[in-house]
């Protein structure tokens, strides 16, 4: 049992340090010079230590701006996918109507559908309607969640039917409903599906390059790669702009934390 036990820790450690090792290494390298990156042997810590990368990273007047376009695209991607996700799973767990079951599947079915087969029709749908180079054309790929529709599907069947008949029987309509009882019931699934959202807009790379010219529409993981430092082998403003958008991420993953686990408690899994 304690051999077991000891495999097990080494397994876990190991693991740990794969997943831990790229960041730390992004964090040194923030650090680095030029010459550093074009020493050999490869170094895992800077000669010395500077913020002139940072200080390069905040200088460019187009870093901010790439930063706001990503919340700002994130946040609206997310509280309208959050507000469809609960509308359909209620609607998919609370009414029987005709062709339910077709629909459900149909929507379950986009999950295998790779997104790059989309990418022409989407770019030409989005094109034809006068959306490039907005907010609403980086976001709109985004809007239906058929993931987690599926996973708020299954944990609203969970909740008791009692609770939505009282509810009803008591003159709660369905707005009142979701709002007052559903939502605070599944607060801890909702944001932990609200943060992922969040993140997987706000990591988008192809289809904000695909659906942006302009530099001021530019979302950060786009500018990231058009800060012109990669050219010259200077790498460190690179890393150092990659560390400047880690560090709120980090931030809110500490703040939400419990809410995670306790999503994760429930049996609401990631896809």
């Amino acid at each position: 049992m304690k051999a077991e036990k000891a495999v097990l820790f080494i397994l876990t450690l190991l693991f740990a340090i794969v997943i831990v090792f790229p960041f730390v290494y992004a964090l040194s390298a923030s650090f680095f010079s030029a010459s550093d990156f074009a020493s050999s042997p490869a170094r895992f810590l800077p000669s010395s230590f500077s913020f002139r990368n940072y200080q390069k990273v905040l200088a460019n007047r187009y870093f901010l701006p790439y930063i706001m376009n990503s919340v700002i695209t994130g946040v609206m991607s997310t509280v309208i996918r959050m507000i469809i996700a609960v509308a359909a799973a209620y609607a998919f767990s609370y009414y029987r109507f005709r062709g339910r079951t077709f629909l459900f599947s149909l929507i379950v079915l986009t999950l295998f559908v790779p997104s790059d087969l989309l990418l022409t029709g989407n770019y030409l749908t989005i094109y034809r309607l006068g959306l490039i180079d907005t907010y609403l054309g980086i976001i709109s790929t985004s809007l239906l969640p058929a993931s987690q529709i599926l996973m708020l599907r299954q944990y609203f069947c969970s909740i008791p039917s009692s609770i939505h008949d009282s509810a009803m029987m008591d003159g709660a309509g369905d707005g009142r409903y979701i709002l007052s009882i559903l939502v605070p019931v599944s607060k801890a699934v909702i944001s932990t599906f609200a943060l992922q959202g969040f993140i997987a807009m706000f990591n988008s790379y192809l289809w904000p390059l695909l659906v942006t010219n302009s530099p001021s529409m530019r979302t950060v993981q786009i500018g990231i790669t058009m800060l012109g430092y990669a050219e010259s082998l200077d790498y460190g403003p690179v890393f150092a702009a990659i560390i400047l958008i880690f560090i709120p991420f980090l931030l809110l993953f500490i703040f939400m934390r419990k809410r995670i686990m306790e999503a994760l408690r429930q049996g609401c899994m990631f896809i």
